[in-house]
């Protein structure tokens, strides 16, 4: 997939999160580019969204 050449243009073109939803593995990954982190979550966890302080997406 072109997951990985998306990473490249989202951080260079300064966006903050980048979040790859699978529907197929059931999973979410988020990227924090001002963190510099990668965090992983299941659907039906909660995933906090981190340029908003305090709020959070469910994806079912």
């Amino acid at each position: 997939m072109d997951y990985f050449k998306k990473l490249f243009k989202y951080r260079t073109a300064g966006a903050r999160e980048y979040w790859i939803v699978d529907p197929i593995k059931n999973q979410i990954l988020v990227y924090r580019f001002e963190q510099e982190t990668m965090e992983e979550y299941s659907f039906g966890e909660d995933v906090p969204v981190g340029i908003y302080e305090g709020f959070s997406i469910r994806v079912e």
